[in-house]
């Protein structure tokens, strides 16, 4: 009986490549069903190396006209102090719904610079955004810078912005600079000597208790003192006032500075070389003054040439009434209709004349009458004018302990600020 030959355990190499060749089959199917779920959410590549100087500065949210000017002013700021500026097309609202961002956080801020990178590396270092209320509304806007490396923020920061106001946007983007330099670079706390001095320049130096105890003591009397002081107003109404005495103390030959609005106060000093009458005199008084004159040179000039227009006229007549002439008679009334015609013209140029003068003096007489009303303001103003100054050089003088006066006073304001040091 033949022997059978024992089948061996070991695979034949024809099984082995086959098995080989299913797994691979296996392996390249399983890569092409899960190679595209992992290309659907590639991980962002490492910010590049800007030395962390590089701002995205995107665009005001809110008002448009105050964002733009806020934005003008932060991109200027940052470029001073050596940022490299890169200004972003849209605000933060937009750029978290491209972003596909449910809220605005530090996660979607993240989310929000790898799109502004387009899925490279993120282009920036900060991000610099905010929201602009508009000019003299009462809102307070806001600014935020936003580190992109340790995705917090670094600093908050809320302004009242008004139309005449040009300095706080400056201040807002140098705050925000500070802020990031800070951050960088905090500085270091403060020292126990450092301390020491501080607390000495709050106390004073090596001051005792009984001392400062003494000095506190000091200082709430001369508080009573103030407080017990009457706090109507001062009586400066009731200043007198002489125009004639009081004209050299505060005549000046300066020309008058001119108000550049109705808020400010008039400056009415008297003019030294006019003397004490024509020195108060405004403008609007020599004015008037220059009118009256021409009024009565035209009144002298009329009158005149109708008191020379008299003695012709006078001729004319005497001539027609010794001619003898009739105008009845046909062979004298030709000569007589010239005599009496030139009679008539000479008379008509005479009134003519005469009634000119007459329109001349009235108008004359009123701008007079107008001239003595400015001039009587005028000095009425400068009596008010010189009893104010007299009223800042008392006030400036007084002095009570340690407290100092200011006057303050406008043309819609009279008062005086007052300070004292402790």
């Amino acid at each position: 009986m033949p022997r059978r030959r024992a089948r061996s355990l070991t695979p034949s190499p024809r099984v082995s490549v086959g098995r080989g060749l299913l797994s691979a089959a296996l392996s390249l199917s399983i890569a092409s069903v899960s190679t595209p779920a992992l290309a659907m959410a590639p991980a962002p590549e490492p910010a590049a190396d800007t030395g962390g100087k590089t701002v995205g500065l995107l665009r005001i949210s809110g008002d448009k006209d105050t964002g733009d000017g806020l934005r003008s002013y932060i991109q200027s700021e940052f470029e001073s102090a050596g940022f490299t500026v890169k200004g972003v097309a849209t605000d933060l609202e937009t750029a978290a719904q491209k972003a596909k961002c449910r809220q605005i956080n530090d996660e979607c801020l993240g989310k929000i610079a790898t799109w502004l990178g387009k899925g490279k590396a993120v282009p920036y270092d900060y991000l610099v955004f905010g929201n602009a209320e508009p000019a003299d509304s009462g809102k307070t806007s806001k600014l935020v810078v936003y580190d992109l490396k340790t995705k917090a923020k670094v600093k908050e920061l809320e302004g009242l912005l008004t139309s005449d106001d040009f300095i706080l946007s400056i201040v807002l983007a140098r705050a925000a600079i500070e802020a990031i330099n800070d951050a960088k670079s905090p500085p270091p706390p403060i020292t126990a000597e450092e301390q020491k001095v501080l607390d000495e320049l709050d106390e004073g130096p090596g001051k005792t208790p009984e001392e400062l105890r003494a000095e506190a003591e000091e200082l709430a009397k001369r508080i009573g003192d103030v407080d017990s002081m009457p706090i109507d107003t001062l009586p400066t109404d009731k200043i007198p006032v002489d125009l004639v005495k009081d004209f050299k103390p505060f005549c000046s030959d300066e020309k008058r500075t001119r108000r550049k609005d109705d808020s400010e106060r008039l400056d009415l000093h008297p003019y030294c070389k006019r003397g004490t009458f024509f020195g108060y005199w405004q403008t609007r008084a020599w004015v008037a003054l220059g009118l009256t004159a021409t009024g009565l040179l035209a009144t002298g000039v009329l009158y005149g040439a109708g008191l020379a227009l008299r003695s012709p006229y006078k001729k004319a007549v005497k001539s027609l009434e010794d001619s003898g002439l009739s105008n009845t008679d046909p062979l004298q009334s030709t000569e007589y209709t010239n005599l009496a015609s030139d009679a008539v013209a000479k008379g008509r140029k005479m009134r003519s004349a005469l009634i000119g003068g007459d329109i001349a003096l009235g108008a004359t007489v009123l701008l007079a009458g107008v001239l003595a009303v400015i001039i009587y303001q005028d000095r009425t103003a400068a009596k008010r004018w010189l009893r104010e100054e007299k009223g800042l050089k008392a006030v400036s003088k007084l002095k009570i302990y340690d407290l100092q006066v200011a006057p303050m006073i406008g043309a819609t304001v009279q008062g005086a600020g007052l300070g004292f040091r402790f």
